[in-house]
């Protein structure tokens, strides 16, 4: 990956940068009296792209998928490689597989759950896979949907498919991510991998399953060994959180560990991990030669969106405009 090949795309990236949502900006809407007063803010904004043909306020979701799909099609059309954009639009690949799948084990229609952002033609993959066409399709593909399938017909555990995928995905991004040779690449991988194995772990401790499923369920190729997150299921929590403190993401898993033993939910957790996220990617701002910029600009505005569907639900929830403020993350600006 020649870092030189970037020079034009980090240019037009610095200008995108300057349209991205301002503190000051949320601000207002997390005080806005209700969500028209919301979407009327956002109408100031670049996403005025997307408001066109919205007829109801509560029809939010379309504005913003409709400007998350037009920010990855930017991002390929600008970016040298598609590694890098891939990266970001596997996890909706994998959303799609799943749902795909879904339908066909389980014998339902799904298609009002796929999602449009993906790097995979998901209407080709349909096709062949629902007529059992497997001549032209990539092998990694044809492996999932023959392990998964195998693993349905022997054990018929629908949650079994979302597993195995989990673990598609994350042995995929992960060999991306050390395709690139690019450190924020990596470990952006290897940090989700560690994010996702900690949640796994509180959630079944607290379903007191055993440590056979764990084991399962846990992903391999993160900074924290998996086989040192399984032995956390027979610890206490205090001792898992003193177990991981020497890990470079320590500070935000611990006291996410922590605030959860307080408060008996993840979503802290989860708000402290995309803040932890995000301090990890400002770097590029700095960064004139390089694929960085692009992947960073995604992640900043895949937070952004968040950031807005925290207030539109808030809206419609009636919540104070200091209960709002308490969910949202750190911006890139």
């Amino acid at each position: 990956m020649d870092r030189m090949d970037y020079i034009q795309a980090v240019t037009r990236t610095r200008v995108l940068e300057t349209r991205l949502l301002s503190r000051a900006r949320i601000e207002r809407m997390a005080d806005a009296k209700d969500l028209d007063e919301v979407m009327k803010i956002l109408g100031e904004t670049e996403y005025i792209h997307v408001l066109g043909g919205l007829t109801r306020a509560h029809e939010y979701e379309k504005v913003l998928s409709s400007e998350l799909a037009r920010v990855y099609d930017l991002m390929y059309e600008i970016s040298k490689d598609r590694i890098v954009v891939d990266l970001l639009a596997l996890k909706y690949d994998y959303h799609n597989l799943k749902v795909l799948v879904k339908e066909k084990l389980l014998k339902k229609d799904f298609s009002n759950l796929y999602i449009k952002n993906g790097s995979m033609d998901i209407d080709k993959i349909k096709l062949d896979y629902l007529s059992n066409d497997y001549r032209d399709m990539d092998t990694r593909l044809k492996e999932i949907f023959e392990k998964v399938e195998e693993d349905y017909e022997n054990k018929e555990d629908p949650q079994r498919i979302d597993i195995l995928m989990d673990r598609y995905y994350f042995k995929h991004i992960l060999e991306l991510a050390n395709e690139t040779e690019i450190p924020l690449f990596i470990s952006y991988a290897k940090d989700l991998i560690d994010f996702t194995n900690i949640k796994t772990l509180v959630r079944v401790k607290k379903q007191q399953k055993d440590i056979n499923f764990l084991g399962e369920v846990v992903i391999p190729g993160g900074n924290i060994d998996s086989d040192e997150v399984v032995m956390g299921l027979n610890i206490s929590l205090e001792e898992v959180i003193d177990k991981f403190r020497s890990y470079s993401m320590s500070p935000e898993i611990c006291l996410g560990l922590e605030v959860y033993q307080e408060v008996g939910r993840l979503s802290e957790f989860e708000k402290l991990i995309d803040n932890y996220i995000m301090e990890q990617n400002k770097p590029s701002k700095y960064i004139h030669f390089g694929p960085e910029p692009i992947f960073s600009y995604i992640i900043a505005k895949e937070t952004e969106v968040k950031i807005l569907r925290i207030i539109m639900v808030s809206k419609l929830n009636k919540l104070s405009p200091d209960d709002i403020r308490e969910r949202l993350r750190d911006l890139y600006v």
